[in-house]
């Protein structure tokens, strides 16, 4: 294997330890030494490929994000409803909600935003703001949503989707995709 091979593979070791070890026991108590025997190294390689715990979480984070775009791109295309985005969205949502990492990345995103209040900066970009990118300019009725509406609605349902996720982790059977993608519909009435 080529040295930025192993490295790579080494950092995504690392990513993953990360996010198991912060969920597990918080970031304050996250030691490297335990993040790098959960991915067999050393806290040499640790220091090596990220500088420190901090940027090893903001990596980690940056991870989560990346996944969370990857997973709502095809909401982009210009040709869907506000309906289709709305729903899609809660699709999404749904998907990451019943995935069986869920949990895990769950804590950690809990963890991650208890640092950031005291602080410590992460990641950029929210789902909200994503999210309003993805409600502009959709077809909603016999007329095209603007960035005003679309920055209005982005957050609620971002929070209704994120909230009746959280409930479907800790409550499987719950809170099915059809009643989040409803749910998430719904708020379409928010626009008038």
């Amino acid at each position: 294997m080529r040295r930025t091979e192993a490295r790579q593979r080494n950092r995504e070791a690392l990513i993953d330890a990360a996010l198991a070890e912060v969920a597990a026991h918080g970031y304050r108590a996250t030691r490297l030494e335990d993040l790098a025997d959960r991915a067999g190294l050393t806290t040499g390689a640790v220091y090596s490929i990220f500088g420190s715990k901090r940027e090893l979480l903001a990596a980690a984070m940056e991870r989560l994000v990346a996944e969370f775009e990857n997973a709502v791109a095809p909401l982009a295309d210009p040709a869907l409803s506000l309906t289709e985005v709305l729903r899609g969205y809660a699709a999404v949502m749904y998907r990451a909600a019943v995935d069986p990492r869920a949990r895990e990345r769950f804590a950690f995103e809990l963890e991650a935003g208890a640092a950031a209040v005291r602080g410590l900066e992460l990641a950029t970009g929210t789902p909200s703001a994503k999210l309003t990118e993805l409600l502009t300019a959709r077809q909603f009725g016999d007329r095209r949503t603007t960035a005003d509406q679309a920055s209005r609605l982005a957050p609620a349902v971002a929070a209704l989707a994120s909230g009746l996720a959280q409930r479907a982790v800790f409550d499987p059977g719950s809170v099915d995709e059809d009643y989040l993608a409803d749910a998430a519909e719904a708020l379409a009435g928010l626009l008038g």
